[in-house]
């Protein structure tokens, strides 16, 4: 089952050039979801944050949920990056 983000507010993480948001989930847990800075500007120019961080924290595992936070996979990047290229979700 996904999980709900109700709420997303912007974090950058310095030390390890990440950004991301700390989403709200709807069962009152709180998930960090980060991406590098360094894909976001070399590869993912443009990319929609919010959209991929969203993805990221409605897919988490138990186990990242758990932890607190999770890095974004080169994976779902590409595939935000593919359904803003068609126009279109998937």
């Amino acid at each position: 089952m996904a999980n709900r983000v109700t709420n997303m507010d912007r974090k950058r993480n310095r030390p390890q050039r990440a950004v991301g948001y700390e989403c709200s989930l709807a069962d009152g847990q709180r998930l960090q979801v980060w991406v590098s800075q360094d894909e976001l500007d070399l590869e993912f120019h443009g990319l929609d944050l919010k959209k991929v961080c969203r993805l990221a924290a409605e897919r988490a595992s138990a186990q990242d949920i758990e932890a607190g936070q999770l890095t974004v996979s080169r994976e779902l990047l590409i595939e935000v990056e593919e359904r803003e290229l068609g126009g279109g979700r998937r």
